[in-house]
């Protein structure tokens, strides 16, 4: 494993970060036992779905991916007390309390068949919800792999790596990459020290801007417990388009409102440095199965109107986006990759996620995938919409989703009782939301 996906993966242990991605599909023509096993055969064929994780012995270098089998057991139908789209949610948050263990299997499709009531399905629905360990991809690799599981052509023939490596022979390559590792240690860190200064005078000098700023805490940055709950408002992606808006930005201004009007709602005012933490993709050609950075990016509430709002919260993003493509990131990167994997493991395990810091990045998370064109199909059902959940944490208890597929784009909310109780009303408050931002859009 990259030091990236390792890191991922010890963090994982104090903080879940499963992916759960869900696709609805209309119609459903196969008998689900059909269905099982031709989901079985596709998954067999995708490398990424035939690999999980093994730690080294004594955890004295990274783990690695090691060969495994795809079975029957990795499909699980879920039987819901009725076949409602209210009760289909309540199985989806349950799935959100539960959560894989890599070194078993990164991964797990979950079935939910003839729900009614879906949005956008003339009939009883096919839900599918792919659960992906974060350490084997990252949101836009795993919407890759669950296209190549939905997709009405088979997958290209790759080939499958099945060879095991024994303990002596994991310990052999450790042993000699050591040497090499504390090399390349000091030779980056020396750059990565060089670059950071650079960064600092770009900085000073307005080349880039500058660090976001933290923001206070609102009621979405306490403790979330151990309950989840998701709604999904599943629009069309011209709601969310405007001149010189994509649906990213049309979504976070969507966001803004939504949020903006339940804090004044609930506690009686809202703070204008409101803001989320949106994963933004990293440059280049990916070198690890996670590939992204995480930024603090301005809602601006206080910015009544919501072109205007929407235009700041685009050059936001474009900051953003700058700042993380400066040479001093990649710099930082490839530090890291010279690190020798028990340091990073010790790092992980000192660090406290409980904290909660008197300030925070952001005052929710966003993350946006596009999930390409609406051809997937599974057990001669078609797609209607796909959703995800970014998972919370110790300080994130409200994240948004924002993916598309097609025409459709589904802003799905994540939350817990802690904190948004009344999630059917904050629902309703993100339809209210798009509306005005289409209205003011158009």
């Amino acid at each position: 494993m990259t030091p990236t996906d390792a890191q991922t993966f010890w963090i994982s242990e104090k903080i879940p970060n499963d992916q759960l991605l869900l696709y609805c599909f209309d119609g459903q023509s196969q008998s689900i036992d059909e269905l099982r096993r031709s989901v079985v055969e596709r998954a067999s064929l995708i490398p990424d779905l035939n690999v999980r994780i093994r730690e080294s012995p004594w955890h004295l270098d990274y783990p690695l991916w090691d060969p495994m089998p795809v079975d029957a057991s990795l499909v699980r139908v879920h039987e819901l007390p009725d076949d409602s789209w209210p009760s289909c949610i309540h199985g989806i948050e349950k799935l959100l309390e539960n959560h894989v263990d890599p070194r078993e299997s990164p991964w797990t499709l979950h079935l939910f068949h003839g729900v009614t009531g879906a949005p956008r399905c003339s009939g009883p629905a096919l839900i599918a919800v792919l659960q992906v360990a974060h350490s084997l991809a990252d949101g836009k690799r795993a919407s890759a792999i669950a296209r190549q599981l939905f997709s009405p052509q088979p997958p290209a023939k790759q080939k499958t790596d099945v060879r095991r490596s024994g303990s002596a022979e994991i310990l052999g390559r450790a042993a000699l990459r050591l040497p090499g590792q504390l090399v390349s240690l000091f030779r980056d860190g020396r750059a990565g020290h060089r670059a950071q200064l650079q960064l600092q005078a770009d900085t000073e000098s307005g080349v880039v801007a500058p660090q976001a700023a933290s923001r206070p805490k609102v009621r979405s940055n306490i403790p979330p417990g151990s309950h989840r709950l998701v709604r999904m408002v599943v629009r069309d992606s011209a709601d969310f388009r405007g001149d010189g808006v994509s649906v990213t930005v049309g979504a976070m201004t969507a966001i803004s409102v939504a949020m903006a009007n339940y804090l004044t709602e609930r506690d009686g005012s809202v703070p204008p440095e409101l803001g989320a933490e949106v994963t933004i993709a990293k440059a280049g050609t990916p070198t690890a199965r996670n590939h992204f950075r995480n930024a603090g990016v301005g809602l601006f509430p206080d910015i009544d109107d919501l072109r205007e709002r929407a235009q700041r919260i685009k050059v936001s993003m474009d900051e953003r986006r700058a700042r993380a493509s400066h040479p001093s990131s990649a710099a930082s990167d490839l530090a890291l990759n010279a690190v020798p994997g028990p340091l990073v493991r010790w790092g992980v395990q000192q660090y406290d996620f409980t904290a909660v810091p008197d300030e925070v990045t952001g005052n929710t998370v966003v993350s946006s995938v596009a999930r390409g064109d609406a051809d997937l199909v599974l057990g001669g059902g078609v797609v209607r919409f796909t959703a995800g959940f970014p998972s919370l944490s110790p300080v994130m208890s409200l994240t948004h989703g924002v993916h598309g597929i097609g025409d459709t784009v589904t802003i799905s909310i994540t939350s817990s009782p802690a904190s948004i109780a009344d999630i059917d009303v904050y629902e309703q408050m993100m339809h209210d939301a798009i509306d005005e931002v289409r209205e003011a859009l158009s």
